[in-house]
């Protein structure tokens, strides 16, 4: 996730993008912070960006999960879980 940390005199560290594709019919829980409130800059520094995580359906439809949620997922649907970028430090000059 290129500049997905926040800005400062030492920038937040960039979250990832992790998909995982599911092989069989099965539950899928997710458990994750950060996606309602964005990780919060210090001393000067930017927050960064908020996490997301989505289904995506075989149809190519995204379904927004929110941060805490269980669905039923099909073969050939992914899991799509964007991790928030860490706040930044300090002024920038």
């Amino acid at each position: 996730r290129e500049n997905s940390g926040g800005s400062g005199q030492y920038r937040g560290g960039d979250g990832i993008i992790r998909e995982i594709e599911y092989r069989r019919p099965m539950t899928v829980s997710i458990l994750s912070e950060r996606r309602a409130y964005a990780p919060k800059g210090l001393m000067g520094g930017k927050d960064g960006a908020r996490g997301q995580n989505f289904l995506i359906r075989k149809d190519g439809r995204r379904v927004y999960l929110g941060g805490k949620n269980t669905v039923n997922v099909q073969p050939g649907e992914i899991l799509q879980i964007l991790t928030p970028g860490g706040g930044g430090w300090g002024y920038t000059s």
